[in-house]
């Protein structure tokens, strides 16, 4: 039976970069570093639980998502520790949906029962410690309402409306005005755990013309 929690003493033993990965049930593996995980969840399901998404970037600079079906959540999620270098084995290589893409990459990486996760202690390539599929206001127009991606912005926080704003456990609704461009201004809304993580950094002090980025956003337009 194969464990989530084996951990791997190195990477040594050869791997397979992100571009070379082919489709299917594969022997191939790969060692990225675990950039950041969160839990998907259904929307038009009342928030079902859907399982985990992680993003994974190996040392060509390149990243791919990967996904733990919520049967197999529970086995993993132990092993989960965002910033380190991990080794993934015993996987199937898939295609990319049309709709919310994460990453640039073509292919995703599916977890099955055999899946092998462990983290890289010792002969660990160089990898970056992040990436960011940052998109330019002009690109987010021509993405608004379609579904298509979920970029990552950067921007000047400009004002905050909602409410309880100092309670960090308030998931209720939070609105930002947000500057991502010279004369560019739009609205941020951020529900649920986002919500209360924002919440969270408030607690901390005025972040009025605070610089903030923000992941996998949904750019929709409003209005005429």
């Amino acid at each position: 039976m194969s464990s989530s929690a084996a951990q791997i003493a190195h990477a040594a033993v050869e791997y397979s970069t992100f571009a070379s990965l082919r489709l299917g049930r594969t022997v191939q593996s790969v060692v990225a570093r675990l950039i950041r995980f969160w839990d998907s969840r259904n929307v038009n399901k009342n928030g079902e639980f859907m399982g985990i998404t992680l993003l994974l970037l190996d040392e060509m600079d390149s990243v791919i998502h990967a996904f733990i079906p919520a049967n197999r959540a529970s086995h993993y999620r132990p092993s989960l520790k965002a910033g380190c270098i991990v080794r993934l084995e015993r996987f199937e290589v898939a295609q990319v949906a049309h709709m919310y893409k994460v990453t640039e990459h073509q292919f995703l990486i599916h977890f099955l029962p055999s899946t092998r996760l462990g983290e890289v202690h010792t002969d660990a390539p160089v990898i970056k410690s992040e990436r960011f599929m940052m998109r330019r206001y002009d690109q987010l127009q021509v993405l608004a309402n379609t579904n298509l991606e979920l970029p990552d912005v950067v921007g000047e926080i400009r004002s905050v409306q909602g409410s309880d704003l100092s309670n960090d456990s308030a998931t209720t609704r939070v609105v930002v005005r947000f500057l991502i461009e010279p004369n560019v201004t739009v609205y941020l809304t951020l529900w649920d755990e986002a919500a209360s993580t924002f919440r969270g950094l408030l607690k901390s002090g005025d972040k009025s013309k605070a610089v903030m980025l923000v992941t996998t956003v949904n750019p929709k337009l409003f209005g005429g």
